[in-house]
């Protein structure tokens, strides 16, 4: 049997290391917020506790059981448009904020801040990319354009050298060309982009993703 006293102060870590991860993703409007990450974190704490007093002699199935069922949450992050699926991060970060829990409740100190570290650390790189445009934080642009156009005339609406074409569709009777692409720009340079594609004669409707 674990002592009450130190089943919670392990809680009450876990709850307070969850408490700044879940703070940060509600802040930036992360598809998975506040509650989730404190819930994951100190859900999985208090059955590893309960896993090690029920079967202390060998609580690793009821600890495979408890990562299993924050896997399946995670995938529940998981956002799905036009082709293309978000949140692999928050999902991760779910499942790693279950093993801090985990490790919290099983009395591995070391191991939580260890792992705490590193999450923030990937935090932190993650949102400096975002600002700098790198990595999955492209923009996608749909855009309708009068026709004809050339291959010059689009390479001109969008920024260059920061724009990826990955669908033309031609419609001849409208006389209308309907264009994806995905554009790497700072978040501060957004509002540069919308400004050119609205005072772009050519571009009859626009969407920003």
């Amino acid at each position: 049997m674990i002592d009450p006293t130190v089943s919670v102060i392990r809680l009450l870590i876990v709850f307070l290391l969850a408490f700044g991860i879940g703070l940060e993703r509600q802040l930036r409007r992360k598809p998975v917020g506040f509650g989730t990450f404190i819930f994951v974190s100190t859900g999985a704490c208090a059955l590893t506790l309960l896993a090690m007093d029920i079967e202390d002699s060998n609580p690793l199935p009821l600890l495979g059981g408890v990562i299993t069922g924050i896997g399946f949450l995670g995938a529940g992050a998981l956002i799905r448009s036009n082709d293309r699926v978000f949140g692999f991060t928050t999902a991760a970060l779910v499942w790693a904020m279950a093993a801090l829990g985990v490790a919290g409740g099983a009395g591995l100190l070391y191991l939580v801040f260890v792992d705490y570290a590193i999450v923030w650390a990937v935090i932190l790189s993650d949102r400096m990319l975002e600002s700098r445009g790198f990595g999955s934080h492209a923009k996608v642009v749909h855009m309708t354009i009068a026709n004809p156009i050339t291959a010059e005339d689009l390479d001109r609406i969008l920024p260059p050298g920061h724009a990826e074409f990955e669908r033309v569709r031609i419609d001849k009777e409208a006389h209308l060309v309907s264009v994806t692409a995905q554009v790497r720009l700072k978040p501060r340079e957004v509002d540069g982009l919308v400004e050119g594609l609205r005072q772009n004669d050519k571009v009859r409707a626009f969407e920003i993703e």
